[in-house]
C-alpha cells in the first residue's frame, strides 16, 4: 500500500468505533443460545460455564466508578460493570461481561428511565480493546454523553472478550451476531440492577459492528430479551451481511480500508471455528501485522499505520477455492437477517461506504423487508462508513419510539 492510500484505510480502523457521531426466513436468535445458525459451530463444551437461566442473565459481578473524561462525567453518573451474558454459539454457554452504565443527572420520569443499549464499532479483537478501559470509550463518550443529554439510561456493552475487567474472558467472536445481541440485552439488564428507577422499555443504536449488534438485538428481543419491552433499534452502516465479499472466490479483491480488517475478522471466525487456518487469508506483511490490527493501546493509530505499510499486493489472497467457500459459509450462517425483527429498525449508510459496500445492505433491506420488518431507510449517496451525519436524527428516531409515536415505513427499498 502507498501512503495515499493507507492514512484513510487506517483513519477508518481508528474511528470505526466512534461512527455514529457526525451531525457533521431462517434462523432464529433464540432464547435456548444453542440455536445458531453458522455452520459447522462447535459441540457444546463440558468445560465451558452453564448458561445463566432468564433470571441469571445481566446479573452484576462486579461494579466501580467510571472514571470518564470531563464533558461525559458532567452528563451523568458512570459505573463500570462486570455482568453475566451467554456466548451465541457453542452450544450456549455462560459468560462474563464488561460495560459502562450511565445515568442522567435528575430525576427519573415517569414510569422509569427509558435504557438504550450503545453498541461500539470495530476496536478490534484483543481484550485490550475495551471500550471501559479508555475514559473516551475508545470513540463513543460524545454518542455517550448525546444519549444521556436526551434522557436515556445508556448501557454500553464492551462485547464478549474486550475489557481487562473479566479475568481471562473467552476471545471475541468478532461479527457473530448472536453473542452480541446477548451481550447488549444483558447489558440492559445490567442497567436495571445498577439504576433505580429504569423503566423496562429499551432500544439500541450502534454503528459498523455496533450497527450489526442494534440490529441482531432487534431479532433477538422477543425471545431472548422476555421480561423487557423493546421498542426500536438504529443501524448506522452496519456490517449485516459481509459474505459477498468472498462472491468473487480465490479472485477476491479487498478494498484498502477491508484489508486491515481482515486480521479482526479471521480472529473472530476462528474463535468459533478454530479450525479455520489464517494462513488461507493472510501471508506477508498482513500476517505479520495482525496483531497491531488487533489490539488496542495508546500509540494504537501510529502502529496500524506503520503496519499497514508494510502489507503488499497478494497478502489478503484467499489460499484456494475450498478456502473462499469455507469463509463464504461462515460468513452467511452470520447473515442478517437471520429472521423478523421484534420491532421497527432505522438503517442509515452510504453510496461511498468501501468497508460495507452499499449493494451488501441494500441486499440486506430487501430480504428484511420482504420477512415483514418496519424500517426506515436512510441512503446517503455521499455517505461513507464514518460520516453519514445522522445520529442525531437516529436518537430522535428513538425518542419517538419512546413516545409510541407510528414508525416510519420506507419498505419495499
Amino acid at each position: 500500500m502507498t501512503t495515499a492510500l493507507i492514512a484513510p484505510a487506517v483513519a477508518l480502523l481508528a474511528i470505526t468505533a466512534c461512527s455514529t457521531t457526525g451531525d457533521d426466513d431462517g434462523r432464529a436468535l433464540s432464547s435456548s443460545p444453542s440455536a445458531s445458525g453458522a455452520p459447522s459451530s462447535p459441540a457444546p463444551s463440558s468445560s465451558q460455564p452453564p448458561a445463566p437461566s432468564p433470571a441469571e442473565r445481566g446479573a452484576i459481578v462486579t461494579q466501580e466508578t467510571f472514571e470518564a473524561g470531563p464533558e461525559l462525567r458532567a452528563a451523568g453518573t458512570l459505573t463500570r460493570v462486570v455482568y453475566r451474558s451467554t456466548a451465541g454459539y457453542g452450544g450456549g454457554f455462560g459468560t462474563e461481561v464488561s460495560g459502562v452504565i450511565a445515568v442522567p443527572d435528575g430525576v427519573p420520569p415517569p414510569g422509569g428511565w427509558p435504557i438504550v443499549a450503545l453498541g461500539h464499532g470495530t476496536t478490534g479483537t484483543d481484550q485490550s480493546c475495551g471500550p471501559s478501559d479508555y475514559a473516551d470509550l475508545l470513540g463513543e463518550a460524545g454518542n455517550m454523553t448525546r444519549l444521556l443529554n436526551r434522557g436515556f439510561v445508556v448501557a454500553a456493552s464492551d462485547y464478549q472478550g474486550l475489557g481487562t475487567a473479566v479475568s481471562k474472558p473467552r476471545p471475541h467472536p468478532y461479527l457473530e451476531p448472536r453473542t452480541v445481541a446477548f451481550n447488549m440485552i444483558d447489558a440492559v439488564r445490567a442497567a436495571q440492577d445498577v439504576v433505580p428507577g429504569t423503566s423496562d422499555r429499551w432500544a439500541a443504536i450502534g454503528a459498523s459492528q455496533g450497527g450489526q449488534a442494534a440490529w441482531a438485538s432487534a431479532e433477538a428481543a422477543g425471545d431472548y430479551g422476555q421480561g423487557l419491552e423493546f421498542v426500536g433499534a438504529a443501524a448506522l452502516a452496519p456490517a449485516a451481511d459481509v459474505s459477498p465479499i468472498t462472491e468473487a472466490g480465490v479472485d477476491t479483491k479487498y478494498t484498502d480500508a477491508q484489508k486491515i480488517f481482515i486480521p479482526n475478522l479471521v480472529a473472530g471466525l476462528r474463535e468459533v471455528h478454530p479450525d479455520l487456518d489464517p494462513d488461507d487469508y493472510m501471508r506477508g506483511g498482513l500476517a505479520a501485522g495482525a496483531d497491531v490490527f488487533t489490539s488496542c493501546g495508546p500509540t494504537s493509530t501510529a502502529d496500524r499505520f506503520s503496519a499497514a505499510m508494510s502489507i503488499a499486493p497478494g497478502d489478503a489472497a484467499i489460499a484456494d477455492q475450498d478456502a473462499a467457500d469455507r469463509i463464504r459459509e461462515i460468513l452467511q450462517g452470520d447473515a442478517l437477517p437471520a429472521r423478523r425483527a421484534d420491532g421497527p429498525l432505522f438503517v442509515a449508510y452510504g453510496d461511498q461506504d468501501t468497508i460495507i459496500l452499499s449493494a451488501w445492505t441494500t441486499a440486506a433491506l430487501q430480504r428484511a423487508c420482504a420477512a415483514g420488518d418496519v424500517i426506515e431507510v436512510v441512503r446517503k449517496p455521499d455517505g461513507g462508513h464514518t460520516n453519514l451525519g445522522v445520529t442525531g436524527t437516529a436518537v430522535d428516531w428513538i425518542s419517538d419510539r419512546f413516545a409510541d409515536e407510528p414508525a416510519p415505513n420506507s419498505c419495499p427499498v
